[in-house]
């Protein structure tokens, strides 16, 4: 179609996806100032952030976590064969690593270095700058004093109390002799002499210099002392500490942490490891004491008991004799004795099992088990790992964890499960083991029957005899586990190799200025483009052509420029060439693709203008329509149809006493009565609506408006119409079968993108004849293409801009 070609519609896809490309990045394009502005605050932000904060540096150190299935744990052995301790288990490796990430550890670590007192010097540049020109108290000090502090710091005050404290205060040293105290927002301020005590809103101490404030160039400068509670430089600390090992099932463990200063990291990883090192030969040494005060008390008690049966067996053997036991001889008297070792073997047993039994019962909640004597497997198996759990609880709890840790309660229940486990164990033990006592006496009292001749004497020794034996073998097994938890005791060794001492890298980790700027310019882009594409999917007005076309398929005839200003009304001259009067020529060119092609032209042609809603500006459009159809000659009339709210007049400048409505009541009227000629252009008339009426849709109805449409035709080449606004009332519709053309405006900005439904239902029922749209109060500058005429306007016109609208075209 003609009038597709004059709008620049193509079928070309890949033209299409080029042209929505480059739309949606104009789109944006054309806020580049916010952009701009966003970017630069976002940049200042960041500079500020910067020089607001301190650099971290990562140390790392490496160590190996001994093996006690191996050979590093090989004087542990003991403790394994007493049961005392069960074999490594799996997870070992990663209950140490929950251990040396404990809080207690690290609060320790940082205890012991007194991390929490922070001494700083060299006032950062921007702080100082903020601080004496702009009235802030930043108080932003940049050099860390760790490795040699200026100040010792005496307090009064306890280290549990002072582990609490957090206070921010400067120390200016006035001279060798002399300081003043101030807190950072100076509501303290006290000059004190070195050595002095001096009371604080934290508590009293005594300040001391340690270096050489001369010669270090300290007189007149300010230190600032950063107090931090433990507690919080704990949780700091543990952010940073990263714990894990090198590989998967590897002893060795690499350690990580990030500080302020490198020495600071290095010391503190050191300390770290010393104090997981400490922590586990401390747990040794008191699992060996309990063990070896466990053995001594046994020992003292059978020494006792063995003391007894000697003198029993002295009293036998001075009462008959030594040559009653050489007495015994025969086959019978050997297969006696094997019996009476086996018996004695079983008798020991049972001795120790009911030992064992006894140490359960009377056990503490938190004392281990000692497997000593114990042949039953099953029940060894749960001494060991008995023993093994308690010592996993020992060190959660030493590790800052509470009896009501969730890990702990399952301990606990573990515990108690294995406890009844040994308790059946051992009394099933118990049972058999005393059923075969009873075998084995039902055996030799059959080997004794066989037995004739038998002195009486002998069974008596031999009876104190197998007693003797049988406290004998318990002593001596006691007495040798005594000798080797004492030598265990002598040689406790830590559970940490290490493999690298801490060492910091050279670069810091944070804060990175590239990346933080690049962050930066991120964020300036992001943060306009995220406001600008939320708006436009909140946004339900119509901006562009593009709206309409994405749409409907209706063919827009021209896009009208937005008026500038505070201009309410304009018509254009005919020796105006801007923008929007060049706007109303090139729609004048258009109109007559919309109308219909007939074969005897001398009838004027009807063309309609309205909207959907007021305000829209569709009289804007008639009267200028109209004014420039009569600049090319054409003779023109236009008639104000718009009956309930009439507004030609006031664009064309005329008034009327008679219109529309009064030719439609008053049959006496004829159309030439109610033509206004306009003002200066003898080929313009107007016809404006009259008085307003009650009843406008039944007067629109009465048959003189056929008659009045009929003498317009006949007389004029062109009739411009001014209707009302289409949703809202009827009187449009009645008088669409008069239009030979529609001329439909849609305001830009202003029109619910919704209404397009309803236009578009219009269309589709073919209401309106030769319907076209026409895109109003366009704001080209904010388009992707160039408007009609825009740009185009005469030299004087481009000369009268302000100076300060160069940079606008």
């Amino acid at each position: 179609m003609e009038f597709e070609k004059i709008n620049g519609i193509h079928d070309d896809d890949g033209n299409e996806n080029n042209l929505d490309l480059r739309e949606q990045i104009e789109k944006y394009l054309r806020h580049w100032k916010w952009f701009a502005l966003a970017v630069l605050l976002s940049f200042i932000y960041t500079f500020y952030t910067l020089n607001f904060t301190r650099p971290s540096y990562e140390a790392i150190s490496k160590i190996k976590i001994k093996d006690e299935s191996g050979g590093d744990k090989s004087t542990l052995s003991v403790f394994r064969d007493m049961g005392v301790m069960g074999s490594a288990t799996k997870d070992k490796v990663e209950d140490e690593i929950e251990i040396i990430k404990s809080k207690t550890l690290v609060s320790e670590a940082i205890a012991s270095l007194k991390l929490n007192i922070q001494f700083f010097t060299e006032k950062n540049k921007l702080s100082n700058f903020l601080d004496n020109n702009l009235g802030f108290h930043t108080e932003f000090y940049e050099k860390e004093n760790y490795e040699n502090p200026p100040l010792a710091l005496n307090f009064f005050i306890s280290d549990s109390a002072l582990s609490k404290v957090a206070a921010n205060f400067i120390i200016k040293i006035n001279s060798a002799n002399q300081y003043t105290f101030s807190t950072t927002d100076k509501s303290i301020v006290k000059t004190q002499s070195f050595g002095e005590k001096i009371t604080t809103n934290f508590g009293d101490l005594i300040i001391l210099p340690i270096v050489d404030l001369l010669e270090n160039n300290l007189i007149g400068s300010n230190i600032l002392v950063n107090i931090t509670p433990i507690k919080d430089l704990t949780n700091a600390y543990l952010e940073g500490l990263v714990v894990e090992p090198v590989a998967e099932f590897s002893n060795v463990l690499s350690l990580a942490v990030i500080s302020s200063h490198k020495k600071k990291a290095e010391d503190f990883l050191n300390e770290l490891v010393h104090r997981y090192n400490l922590r586990a030969i401390r747990l040794k040494e008191e699992l060996s004491e309990k063990t070896s005060e466990f053995v001594s008390e046994r020992l003292q008690k059978i020494s006792e008991e063995l003391a007894d049966v000697d003198e029993n067996v002295e009293s036998v053997k001075s009462k008959y004799g030594a040559s009653s036991v050489a007495s015994s001889a025969g086959l019978n008297m050997e297969f006696a004795k094997q019996i009476e070792q086996q018996k004695n073997q079983t008798s020991t047993q049972l001795d120790q099992i009911k030992q064992v039994k006894e140490i359960v019962a009377t056990k503490g909640e938190n004392e281990m088990i000692p497997s000593v004597g114990i042949n039953d497997p099953n029940v060894s198996t749960s001494v060991a790992k008995y023993n093994e759990l308690l010592t996993a609880k020992k060190a959660r709890l030493k590790g800052g964890n509470t009896e009501r840790n969730p890990i702990v309660v399952a301990l606990d229940d573990q515990l108690k499960s294995l406890e009844a486990s040994i308790n059946k164990g051992l009394s099933n033990a118990e049972s058999s083991t005393k059923i075969a006592l009873d075998n084995y006496n039902q055996q030799y009292s059959i080997a004794q029957s066989r037995i004739y001749g038998t002195p009486v004497q002998e069974t008596q020794i031999r009876d104190v005899t197998r007693k003797q034996q049988t406290k004998e073998q318990l002593y001596l097994y006691l007495l040798q586990k005594r000798e080797e938890t004492a030598i265990t005791l002598g040689v406790a060794d830590p559970n940490a190799k290490i493999i690298d001492k801490a060492e910091s890298l050279p670069n810091r980790v944070a804060p990175k200025k590239k990346t933080a700027f690049l962050f930066a310019l991120l964020v300036g882009l992001l943060i306009p483009f995220a406001i600008f594409y939320v708006r436009d999917i909140l946004d339900s007005k119509i901006h562009t052509r593009e709206d309409i076309e994405k749409t409907l398929s209706i063919p827009i005839i021209a896009d009208i420029p937005k008026l500038e200003g505070k201009k309410t009304r304009y018509l254009i001259k005919k020796e105006d060439h801007s923008g929007i009067a060049e706007a109303f020529r090139i729609l004048r060119t258009n109109i007559s693709f919309i109308l219909p092609k007939t074969a005897d032209n001398s009838d004027g042609r009807v063309v309609f203008v309205t909207s959907s809603i007021a305000h829209e500006g569709k009289s804007l459009v008639a009267t200028n329509l109209a004014t420039a159809l009569s600049h090319a000659n054409k003779k023109t009339l236009i008639l104000g149809l718009d009956i309930r709210a009439p507004k030609i007049e006031p664009y064309l400048g005329v008034r009327s006493k008679q219109g529309v409505t009064n030719y439609i009541i008053n049959s006496d009227i004829i159309p030439e009565d109610i033509i206004v000629s306009a003002p200066d252009n003898e080929n313009l008339d107007i016809i404006t609506s009259g008085d307003l009426a009650p009843n406008p849709a039944e007067l629109l109805m009465n048959k003189r408006i056929k008659e009045l449409f009929d003498f317009a035709k006949e007389n004029y080449e062109y009739v411009i119409v001014d209707t009302a606004a289409f949703s809202m009332v009827t009187d449009t519709l009645l008088l669409s079968k008069f239009a030979d053309a529609f001329i439909y405006v849609i305001r830009a900005n202003y029109l619910d993108k919704r209404m397009l439904k309803y236009i578009s239902f219009l269309h589709k029922e073919k209401r309106l004849p030769n319907m076209a749209l026409l895109l109003n109060g366009v704001d080209h500058k904010k388009t992707y293409g160039y408007g009609y005429g825009y740009g185009y306007g005469t030299a004087f016109e481009n000369s009268q801009k302000k100076w300060w609208q160069f940079g606008k075209s």
